[in-house]
């Protein structure tokens, strides 16, 4: 109800990305806020529980006679519905007994006055839990015909004391009752219910058994003790605080992988960030937002004094900095805190720079050069540094390498559907710039029957207008920036996984993180001939790498590949199994906390 009242969604949600976990009491509860935009990643399920001590198995159950609703009288609950099925079925031999109280009580009374049943119906109104227990031991079954719930803590009472439960498919009860403990019918249906009713009376039930299940599953302990190992425990009593001027709050690397397991290993974390997005709380994550600077100018000169006067101000026992521009600024932060200081080189920002389209010639060699000798530099005066590939590594003498691989819970729950490969739909997920070969893509699918599912920022924002102009637009669906429960959506209905990078010296020793989630989301991939993704798909066949510039080509194996539903299923299936086997973050993890561990002395080196 809460998520279905626009203001009210507009303060759930943002509420829900800052908590560390945000428990639902049922898969449908759950759903519903996935619907409406939690994110995936701190959603989990809980279930309500009960105290079994009060309700335990007390009989066998001969034959079902006496019936009982335990509930609001209200008309959602549907005990009017459940009224004319006890009508319906002739059984003059059985007795209902309604426990609750509501405005409803007197419409219901009169129905059963109606339906000429009113000596078989007994209405006690409200009950304590004490009461309630004894009533079940003395019923054989229980009704509960609502239309709508989020759980259902009635239904696993009556188990626990081995009832079993007539129920209607109302989004709590399906997810509670199985084939050993009762039964599911339509909602709102007095014939559906009436045919529930001898169908429960059909049926050999087991109650030590009901009980047990029940027992097992919604006992109180459980479910407190399940819920407090969900809050964060900084058993290290360590913080740690990325800094980054350039990346947003979201990014992948920094955010869902490095901060997120630094969490989940105890510590307090703190990422300061220059986005504008204001301050927040995400995953167990402290934001600290430094605002985004007017020009870039201003992101080289003052984003970088204020995220580190932000650090100064968190007092933190280890930093970890994402951007070269930030350098100066931690060789002298390092000087002035004695605080180790980790530097995280996800390019080759040497090379990269070299291709600034905004710098003439000149500019980027010299920016070229100054960032390599910075970096050689800080890599020698900093505590410790990282890169995100070999190839970065071996610019510089010993940096352990900790790999962009993908986190594979984000994309286990995907299933595999075959109807994904027929249905000539391609993606690209990600920064929309002209080195990613987007033009080059847009051009060929004009002769291709096929859908291109296109999801991020343009950058520049002016590039759009570009491919608005190309024939191929047309074919195009645009999602604009979207988040990762979003992304393995596009994923799950689509056969192919694009990503033509081009071949400046940056990309040449490259290993593409959507590439890989494309792999982790069960998508074949279709990709650049670079030296690295060669190599990768010459151990496995996942996909083809073309040459980026050649558009006939990219027409000519788009329409090979998408006739081909059956290869796309199996090449989608080899390149989840390398993932999940290899090429993961859950694999990297641990080679990145033990560096965190080293520096604060938490183990041996």
């Amino acid at each position: 109800e809460l998520l279905a009242k626009p203001y009210l969604k507009r303060m759930m949600l943002p509420a829900y990305a800052a908590a560390v976990k945000v428990i639902a009491v049922s898969e449908h509860t759950k759903q519903i806020m996935l619907d409406a935009g939690a994110y995936r990643n701190n959603l989990m399920v809980i279930p309500n529980g009960i105290d079994i001590s009060l309700f335990a198995a007390h009989k066998e159950l001969n034959e079902i006679r006496k019936l009982i609703y335990i509930g609001y009288l209200v008309e959602h609950k549907g005990i009017h519905i459940l009224l004319k099925a006890l009508s319906l079925t002739g059984d003059l031999s059985l007795s209902l007994t309604i426990v609750g109280d509501g405005t409803y009580r007197g419409t219901l009374e009169t129905l059963a006055e109606k339906l000429s049943i009113k000596d078989r119906v007994r209405f006690l109104g409200e009950k304590s839990p004490q009461e309630i227990a004894a009533l079940l031991k003395d019923h054989d079954a229980l009704v509960h015909p609502s239309f709508i719930e989020s759980f259902g803590i009635v239904v696993v009472e009556a188990m626990a004391s081995g009832l079993p439960v007539l129920a209607t498919r109302n989004g709590g009860s399906e997810f509670i009752v199985t084939e050993e403990t009762g039964l599911i019918v339509a909602p709102n249906d007095p014939k559906a219910l009436a045919q529930g009713v001898y169908d429960l009376q059909s049926k050999a039930w087991n109650s030590k058994r009901i009980s047990e299940i029940t027992c097992s599953k919604y006992d109180i302990k459980q479910v407190v003790n399940q819920t407090v190992r969900q809050y964060p425990s900084y058993k290290n009593e360590f913080s740690i605080c990325h800094l980054s001027s350039v990346h947003i709050r979201e990014d992948v690397r920094v955010f869902y992988k490095q901060c997120t397991s630094l969490v989940d290993a105890g510590f307090k974390v703190h990422l300061v960030v220059a986005d504008g997005k204001r301050h927040e709380r995400r995953n167990g994550v402290i934001i600290h937002d430094t605002g985004v600077p007017g020009s870039r100018k201003q992101r080289f000169i003052s984003a970088p004094i204020q995220v580190f006067r932000r650090a100064l101000y968190i007092g933190a026992d280890a930093y970890q900095i994402h951007d070269p521009e930030l350098l100066p600024g931690a060789i002298l932060f390092k000087w002035i805190t004695r605080k180790p200081v980790i530097y995280d080189i996800h390019e080759c920002y040497p090379e990269m720079f070299l291709h600034k389209e905004y710098l003439s010639k000149f500019s980027r060699r010299l920016a070229a050069v100054a960032i390599g000798v910075l970096e050689k530099i800080a890599v020698k005066v900093l505590d410790q540094s990282i890169a995100a590939t070999e190839h970065i590594a071996g610019q510089f003498k010993d940096i352990p390498v900790v790999h962009n691989y993908p986190i594979l819970s984000e994309w286990s729950w995907i299933e595999t559907d075959d109807k994904r490969f027929i249905s000539r739909n391609i993606c690209y997920v990600g920064s929309i710039s002209r080195e990613r070969g987007i033009a080059q893509i847009v051009k060929a699918i004009a002769d291709v029957d096929c859908t291109f599912h296109l999801a991020g920022r343009y950058e520049p924002a002016g590039f759009r207008d570009e491919l608005t102009k190309l024939p191929g637009f047309s074919k195009v669906v645009e999602y604009g920036f979207v988040n990762r429960e979003q992304a393995a959506d596009i994923f799950s209905s689509c056969a192919l996984g694009v990503v033509l990078l081009d071949r400046n010296s940056n990309h040449l020793h490259s290993l593409s993180t959507k590439m890989f989630e494309y792999l982790a989301a069960g998508l074949p991939i279709l990709v650049s001939d670079l030296p690295t993704n060669i190599k990768l798909l010459d151990s496995s066949p996942m996909g083809r790498y073309i040459d980026p510039t050649l558009v006939e080509l990219i027409t000519k194996t788009l329409e090979e590949l998408l006739s081909d539903p059956e290869r796309l299923a199996q090449w989608g299936a080899n390149g989840k199994a390398m993932v999940f086997d290899k090429l993961s973050w859950e694999s990297e993890r641990e080679i990145y906390l033990s560096l965190y561990r080293k520096i604060l002395k938490l183990e041996k080196s």
